[in-house]
């Protein structure tokens, strides 16, 4: 027979077994819980993060839109405003200003809104709930842009109308392919609000890339090709006026550009006043 001592040390030997295992048994569990906390967290941050990135895309990428709208609109309106309240002669015939307002709000203006995602625009702080769309700083882009489209475009019509004293087929072509160069130069500064087009990437964004290539190979047919010719009242263009075209157009690209880096030196000095908890190459 088996001695009192024996059945209590079997019994104190089966309890402690028991009692490890139990201990053993909640370890594991809490780590399971903790390992699936996390995970289920990290998830919830790369879904929350990647949610922020692309509303933030979004309502950049309408306000880009917005300002190429606003900025060509502006400027057309204008062209014509001041041609007929100075009694001046139309600068663009019926058919041109129609095909200018097919670039206004056709590829290359819908493309802006499939700009990619830009990862940095999460390190941006969020911006004010009573903010509006139209801040100052896009509109003073907008007027720059406008202004800028409409001297350059009157300043071809003036220089060859100067010639002759008349408007020819040549004046008004010269005039319509200046004014919507400077429709391409306008949308391609309009691609973001703060970065430059060479941090960009000039082929990051297919779209916009088709869009504008399309918009000039439907101008150059416009130009040269005899049927269309007749239709838009074009007469052929020599190099060398094109080369004149597409220098005085980008100069709206070269302002925005330097708006840019103002407003980037600008905000990197605001910054480093700041314990700023966003990294300075978001700026």
């Amino acid at each position: 027979m088996l001695s009192v001592h024996s059945c209590m040390y079997a019994v104190e030997s089966l309890s402690h077994h028991h009692a490890v295992s139990d201990v053993c048994l909640i370890t594991l569990k809490s780590d399971c819980f903790r390992s699936r906390f996390l995970s289920c967290s990290n998830d919830l941050i790369a879904t929350s993060r990647a949610a922020i990135e692309e509303g933030k895309s979004i309502y950049y990428n309408i306000k880009n839109f917005v300002r190429f709208q606003l900025s060509t609109s502006i400027a057309a309106l204008s062209l014509i405003a001041i041609s007929t309240l100075f009694s001046l002669p139309s600068p663009l015939n019926a058919m041109q200003i129609l095909w200018i307002n097919i670039i206004m709000d056709g590829p290359p203006a819908q493309s802006l809104g499939v700009e990619p995602v830009d990862r940095d625009v999460v390190r941006r702080p969020p911006r004010k709930i009573s903010q509006g769309m139209i801040t100052r700083l896009l509109a003073a882009r907008v007027i720059m842009s406008a202004v800028c489209i409409v001297l350059g475009t009157f300043w071809i019509f003036w220089r060859e109308m100067s010639a002759d004293n008349k408007v020819t087929a040549r004046d008004t072509t010269m005039t319509f392919t200046c004014f919507v160069f400077f429709d391409m130069f306008n949308a391609l500064s309009s691609r973001s609000e703060f970065k430059s087009v060479f941090q960009l990437g000039l082929f990051t964004n297919w779209a916009f890339v088709l869009a504008v290539g399309g918009s000039l190979i439907g101008q150059m047919l416009v130009i040269y090709f005899p049927p269309l010719q007749k239709v838009f009242i074009t007469e052929p263009l020599a190099a060398s006026d094109l080369l004149l075209l597409l220098a005085l157009s980008s100069s709206v690209l070269i302002l925005d550009e330097l708006l840019k880096a103002y407003r980037r030196i600008v905000r990197r000095k605001e910054y480093e006043q700041l314990p700023a908890p966003y990294p300075m190459s978001s700026l």
